[in-house]
């Protein structure tokens, strides 16, 4: 009884990491994912604006609403402060944090802000920044940075931030 309980849990625990493995993002030139909207908001609920940056200076990376895949402009984004980044890696550990708006459970919340801060942590990782120098945490939607009523304030809470650890 003990070993079917042990292969079940070793069985269980596998497919929870199989199934929440982030994906890679592979940009696809000249595809375009949703439109912008009024409000600076595109179909999908992502954020279009350009001002959100890091307290580290880095540019903010946004999803679209239930979403956790870096998008091609996201990846722009990313890209561009690369310099920096690698920078502060060299300083320190770097601090990868997943943000959610209101909507969902806690739970749910938290899991979705882990998955967009392991994506970006993957690009990260796949463009020199050793993964050792990385740390992912999820604050689900306990850490918004707008907290009006509008479209455009919840896709700005969608995010993930890169920052040096203190």
């Amino acid at each position: 009884m003990k070993r079917q309980t042990l292969f079940a849990s070793l069985t269980i625990a596998a497919l929870l990491l199989v199934g929440c493995s982030p994906k890679v993002p592979q940009p696809t030139p000249g595809t375009s994912v949703s439109t912008e909207v009024p409000g600076g908001v595109t179909s999908t609920g992502k954020y279009t604006g350009q001002d959100g940056v890091s307290a580290s200076g880095i540019k903010m990376v946004y999803f679209a609403s239930d979403k956790y895949e870096v998008e091609p402009d996201q990846l722009q984004r990313i890209m561009s402060d690369m310099p920096k980044i690698r920078k502060l890696s060299e300083k320190g550990r770097l601090r990868v944090e997943g943000n959610c708006d209101e909507f969902g459970t806690d739970e749910y919340n938290h899991a979705l802000g882990l998955k967009r801060a392991k994506s970006v942590k993957s690009v990260l990782v796949s463009n020199g920044i050793p993964s050792s120098r990385i740390d992912v945490v999820s604050y689900g939607e306990s850490n918004p940075v707008c907290t009006g009523n509008t479209p455009a304030c919840h896709a700005k809470n969608r995010r993930v931030e890169i920052n040096l650890e203190h």
